[in-house]
């Protein structure tokens, strides 16, 4: 299966139902193999995902300390003529 379209929560939700499925007493050890091995790149994929959404925040958070800092120091210098 190519996950590399799949999209968070496809990816999420997929590794849910595989879980599900693994938890079934039924399920014979060769297909909880692959079943085990697809849920494992999915969790890796998820996880990758999440680290990319985290970085996009911190870089977000990060240029609006800067706008902040920058209007803080027009503000102290404009304070200074009055």
């Amino acid at each position: 299966m190519d996950i590399s379209n799949l999209s968070y929560e496809e990816a999420l939700s997929r590794l849910e139902l595989l879980l599900k499925e693994l938890e079934n007493d039924n399920c014979p050890l060769e297909e909880s193999i692959i079943k085990f091995r697809e849920g494992m790149e999915l969790y890796n994929y998820c996880n990758k995902l999440l680290n990319k959404a985290e970085g996009e925040i911190k870089i977000i958070l990060d240029e609006e300390k800067n706008k902040l800092e920058d209007f803080e120091t027009i503000r102290e210098v404009e304070d200074e003529y009055y």
